[in-house]
């Protein structure tokens, strides 16, 4: 029952994504001019929404179970659009979500970019972004002290 929401929850967060972040833009595509509209508004590309509907378990008829599923997803063709929209649809779902980058400066910047969308939803305290280092800096931490 929940795998059949999944789509309409989807396209509420990217949504509410492309609202905040295409300000002008979107009010101008409201009021009628399509045209100008589509140049400047930000959304996601076909692709990644067929990416996150094939995550979800989305993609087959009669597929009852998600199963294991292997991504490649090349520089430049939205990996941040992709990982902040499903931690969003994990945080919704009830789940803590952790996305690591070898970089700081890359995993704030793809926090950044869902920020407001994880406010609105109130995922904050459900979502973290952080260095693979840090990831298991904190998982040897919560284990208790190995010295």
């Amino acid at each position: 029952e929940t795998k059949k929401k999944i789509p309409h929850l989807l396209a509420g967060v990217f949504s509410l994504f492309t609202i905040l972040h295409s300000g002008a833009s979107y009010n101008r595509a409201r009021e009628g001019d399509e045209e100008m509209g589509e140049k400047v508004l930000m959304k996601p590309h076909n692709i990644q929404v067929l990416t996150l509907l094939c995550m979800f378990g989305c993609s087959s008829v009669g597929m009852d179970e998600l199963e294991s599923q292997m991504l490649q997803i090349r520089t430049g063709e939205g990996k941040s659009m992709i990982l902040g929209a499903a931690a969003v649809m994990l945080g919704l779902l009830g789940f803590r979500v952790r996305c690591v980058c070898y970089s700081e400066y890359l995993s704030m910047r793809d926090y950044n970019l869902f920020r407001g969308v994880f406010e609105r939803f109130y995922l904050t305290s459900f979502i973290t972004y952080s260095k693979i280092t840090t990831l298991s800096e904190d998982t040897t931490a919560a284990k208790g002290d190995i010295r």
